[in-house]
């Protein structure tokens, strides 16, 4: 038999050729999708590990026992042998101890940390020499930042004390890269105070002053100090050892560590999370992609072997006839074609390997290694097995059927049952996983393949149809003398192989379709995403002193409002509560990005948050405050229940209630409040009466407020009687039944607070009028509340009210569909506390280059800065649009089999068809009508393939994803683009057809040679 089945390859080396082939791509496609999720993971890591916090990235260990003396290397120590023990293999382990002190120097103090750990002056510009261990007698060596030393006064060789202890400076340092994770974020680079002086060197005052090993103290008791491990997940690890066991590893450190007192801490399991999903997601996604071309290289063996086994029919036969048994012809069968499906499996661990590097290198946002391991040989063997079974079971219907038909020239229609079980099970198969991609969560079995599970049945039923139309059709066109096209109809029609054909170049056209449109609908939501997330073309998030003091500096950096806005946001879509978005509304529409999910112009949004302020703010200048008070209410009776005055001034350092030296008392007095934060300018935000118990009614008239300076000299008076007496410019700041607001004229013109007798939880008080309240905001339709309504929330510094609701837009800028905007300058007039949410830049895209070092010669810090583009560039690097460009790789590489089944099924067949045509053109068939034929599949399969791409959109688009954390504050586009969709299908359609007129052209061209005409 062996003989037989190599003399077998050997006569049919052409068949033998394109088995091999194309069971190299089977097992090709099936190798390629492990090897590049396998590559892609890592790329994800990489990502992942490149934002995520410093706490994600270490388990922090410190020594619950502190020890008498300087900061030293604690690796001889007690608890380095414990952390040694501890530490899970591969984590990259950093020792360090610090004591906590003020440092003082000539010029200052800073209170800092006393710091040694291990590896900083690798990481570090020296100015002088790291430090060095000392003797007893000597004086210990530090070494300081920039930043520190300027605040302190010193210099290299200088002297100056922390906690006490007297020190020298070895060096002056500068961080090389302040991202580096050594230094734990903000934990040893502060980040410097808002207001102050700015420089390009990152870090503060209170920067981390750094030691080498412990030197002796005179007085070891002085400083105290404790050792601390931190325990770093490295890109590597993640690559070489399962996140289970890095999580398991993780676990068993905390544990154990508590059970030490180490007090281990970390949230290095939430990016062992996010790696997970991610790794997950890809691969899912990675799914469909390999799916289909597996599956259009089994369907391309299908219907090249199918075609050439009907070709050798009657060799099949009459060996039947002369008595060879099945079996044998079984035997036969499957040993000519398991030769070259074991063979692919080598050369498709290769080609796989070959195709993911390439895929990788030009996909992939990092560098990755793809390597060939077991999971790639198995899915290869997978591939390579498919591919013998498709073999087979184009080969069962030749060595089943009886002697008869095998001896027909053209095999007899297979009818009942048999003729529609294909059929069935794909429609179920399809079903099923429609069905369950459609109910909802994440997908996973058949859900993940429902598209091409879906196309595969669509074009099944479409190919039939087809089948049964181009018999009709090509009856009737023969019966009108068109016999070209007719001729061609029908020859198609009576051969069963173009039905599986058909099916193959329709599944080809449309899943290239759909995962085209698949992915310009997620290009879009990318970029939709970002547009309404960002809210800018640029955000720089900023520390203030104080909103006035972001608005100020923002104005200031741009004072004809081109290109920048202050904003402050406040909340989540995730947090309780309406997230708040406080903008300077006269710049809104010039600097935010527009979308048309808004549903409303951002024109629109910043007339209705902003109307015409209904009074002008209270300005003080000074460092006192005096308000002239005259106060009824019967001291006896009140008895030890004070009454205080408290006010309330904003200025560029935030918010502050001020209280007065002394107590109310009956009659009239001037009561003094120091407000330091007023020598250059402030606000007046409220004035309050403090009495939390009122034993009879009391009666406060507020007479005057004049500003001065502390010696008393250049009084202004900022409020007389009348204008206090101005109740247009007052309003109660807790209403309620016990307080009451009036005013008195005439020579004795004062504002009267009346507050009846009752036992009072809040002070009774009076808010300057200078904004309107409620403030009008901008809603959210999601919220539920009409036009016109109230709706609750957290104002910008945190205290509840309510806004009144004068516009409702589907979505709202760096919100999405749920909060509401108001305008910053209203709001922070209204705030009575100091900061709350972020405070940010947004701008334009004409922002000048040196826009950062403008914001930062305000007194505003840069804290981040990201733009519409990075965050777009940001989902790319994700694990879905991974996936998603494997797929259009795949679908175009399906193209391409779909043109190579079409050419070895006209291979198969071209001996027949030739002689069949030879005979009808030497009895005088016109010589055009030899051409016909391939034409007809490749136009089937371009107007069903647009079907079955519409039909299996409609059924998954809802199903598919394409965000990591599958959500986003737009909804999806519903249509991709027509004319990029068009891009793609169009040449590939043109691909088919022009191999569909080279393969005529071919045939004609035998057919002359072979007729003489």
């Amino acid at each position: 038999m062996l003989t037989v089945i190599w003399g077998a390859l050997a006569a049919r080396r052409a068949q033998a050729l394109a088995v091999l082939l194309l069971a190299v791509l089977a097992s090709a496609a099936a190798a390629a999708a492990p090897s590049y999720v396998a590559a892609a993971g890592q790329a994800l890591a990489s990502y992942e590990l490149s934002k995520a916090s410093p706490n994600e990235l270490r388990v922090r260990l410190a020594d619950s026992v502190e020890f008498p003396g300087m900061p030293g290397d604690p690796t001889r120590t007690l608890f380095a042998g414990k952390v040694k023990r501890l530490a899970p293999a591969g984590f990259d382990v950093v020792l360090g101890a610090q004591s906590g002190g003020v440092a003082a120097g000539r010029a200052g103090t800073v209170t800092s940390n006393l710091t040694f750990r291990a590896g900083v002056c690798e990481r570090v510009a020296v100015a002088g020499a790291c430090p060095r261990a000392t003797s007893r007698g000597q004086l210990p060596e530090v070494m300081v930042s920039t930043h520190t030393a300027a605040r302190l006064g010193v210099v290299v060789g200088d002297q100056f004390t922390f906690a006490a202890v007297p020190v020298r400076v070895a060096g002056v340092y500068r961080p090389l890269d302040v991202t580096d994770p050594f230094w734990l974020g903000q934990e040893y680079i502060r980040p410097p105070a808002a207001g102050s002086a700015i420089t390009s060197t990152a870090g503060s005052a209170e920067d981390a002053i750094f030691t080498a090993e412990a030197a002796p103290l005179v007085d070891e008791q002085v400083l105290v100090y404790r050792s601390t491990a931190d325990l770093y997940v490295t890109e590597k690890l993640l690559d070489s050892r399962s996140v289970q066991e890095l999580r398991a590893a993780v676990t068993l450190v905390e544990r154990d560590g508590n059970r030490e007192g180490f007090g281990a801490g970390t949230t290095l399991p939430s990016l062992l999370d996010r790696v997970t999903a991610q790794r997950g997601q890809l691969a899912d996604g990675v799914t469909l992609g390999a799916g289909l071309l597996v599956l259009l290289c089994w369907l391309v063996l299908f219907v090249a072997v199918s075609s050439a086994a009907d070709q050798r029919r009657p060799e099949q036969g009459l060996l039947l006839l002369r008595g060879v048994q099945r079996r044998r012809l079984w035997a036969l069968a499957i040993g000519e074609h398991a030769v070259p499906a074991l063979v692919a499996i080598p050369l498709g661990c290769l080609g796989g390997l070959a195709a993911a590097t390439l895929l990788a290198a030009h996909t992939l946002p990092a560098h990755a290694d793809v390597t060939l391991d077991a999971s790639v040989v198995g899915f290869a063997a997978i591939g390579a097995a498919g591919a013998l079974a498709a073999v087979l079971l184009a080969q069962a219907r030749m060595l089943s059927a009886p002697v008869v038909d095998l001896l027909r020239r053209v095999p007899a229609r297979v009818r009942g049952w048999r003729a529609t079980i294909g059929d069935v099970v794909a429609v179920s198969i399809a079903a099923a996983a429609v069905v369950q991609l459609r109910s909802g969560g994440s997908p996973s079995g058949l859900a993940l393949v429902a598209p091409v599970a879906g196309a595969l049945a669509a074009a099944v039923l479409l190919a039939r149809v087809a089948m049964i139309t181009g018999a009709a059709v090509g009856a009737a066109l023969l019966a009108r003398g068109r016999t070209a096209a007719g001729l061609a109809l029908v020859q198609v029609a009576r051969q069963p192989r173009f039905r599986p054909l058909i099916a193959l170049l329709t599944v080809v056209v449309a899943m290239l379709a759909f995962t085209v449109a698949t992915s310009e609908v997620a290009s879009a939501a990318y970029s939709d995403r970002a547009t309404v997330e960002v809210g800018a073309p640029r955000v720089v998030e900023v520390d203030a002193t104080s909103r006035s003091h972001l608005l100020t500096a923002v104005r200031a950096a741009d004072p004809e409002g081109r290109f920048a806005m202050a904003a402050v946001v406040t909340g989540s879509a995730f947090a309780a509560g309406t997230p708040l978005l406080a903008v300077d509304s006269d710049r809104l529409a010039t600097v935010a990005a527009p979308h048309p999910s808004y549903g409303a112009s951002l024109a629109d949004i910043a007339q209705k948050i902003h109307p015409a302020a209904p009074g002008e703010p209270v300005h003080l200048r000074g460092r006192l405050l005096t308000v002239v008070i005259s106060a009824d209410f019967d001291a006896e009776v009140f008895g030890g229940n004070r009454v205080r005055l408290a006010v309330t001034v904003s200025s560029a350092n935030g918010t502050r209630v001020v209280a007065a030296r002394d107590d109310i008392e009956p009659g009239r007095k001037d009561y003094v409040l120091q407000v330091p934060e007023c020598a250059q300018e402030c606000r007046l935000v409220k004035v309050e009466i403090v009495a939390p118990v009122v034993s009879r009614q009391l009666e406060v008239h507020f007479e005057e407020l004049r500003t001065g300076d502390d010696d008393g000299g250049r009084e202004t008076v900022v409020l007389t009687g009348a204008q206090f007496a101005d109740l247009k410019r007052w309003r109660l700041s807790s209403p309620d039944d016990d307080t009451f607001l009036t005013a008195t004229s005439g020579k004795d013109a004062a504002l009267v607070i009346e507050v009846m007798e009752n036992r009072r939880a809040t002070p009774a008080g009076v808010s300057v009028v200078d904004a309107p309240f409620p403030l009008p905001a901008y809603l959210t339709r999601s919220t539920g509340t009409p036009l016109g309504g109230a709706h609750p929330y957290d104002g910008v510094d945190g205290t509840p009210t309510t806004a009144v609701v004068g516009g409702v837009a589907d979505r709202l800028p760096r919100l999405g569909g749920s909060g509401l905007v108001v305008d910053l300058e209203y709001a922070d007039r209204l705030a009575v506390a100091s900061q709350n949410g972020n405070e940010e830049v947004w701008l334009a895209p004409g922002a000048p280059a040196d826009v950062l070092d403008r914001l930062r010669t305000q007194g505003l810090v840069v804290k981040s800065d990201r733009t519409i583009t990075h965050v777009r560039q940001a989902f790319d690097r994700q694990a879905p649009a991974l996936a998603l460009r494997f797929n259009v790789f795949a679908a175009l590489a399906g193209v391409l089999i779909g043109a190579a089944g079409l050419i070895a099924m006209a291979a198969a067949e071209q001996r027949n068809r030739v002689a069949m045509l030879v005979a009808l053109r030497r009895q005088g068939l016109p010589p055009r009508a030899v051409r016909g034929g391939y034409g007809w599949p490749v136009a089937v399969a371009a107007v069903s393939g647009a079907l079955v791409t519409l039909v299996i959109w409609l059924l998954t688009r809802s199903g598919q994803r394409v965000f990591s954390d599958g959500r986003s504050p737009v909804p999806l586009p519903e249509w991709p683009d027509v004319g990029r969709l068009l891009l793609f299908t169009v040449p590939t359609v043109t691909l088919f057809a022009l191999t569909a007129v080279v393969l005529g052209r071919t045939v004609a061209a035998s057919i002359r040679r072979r007729s003489g005409r």
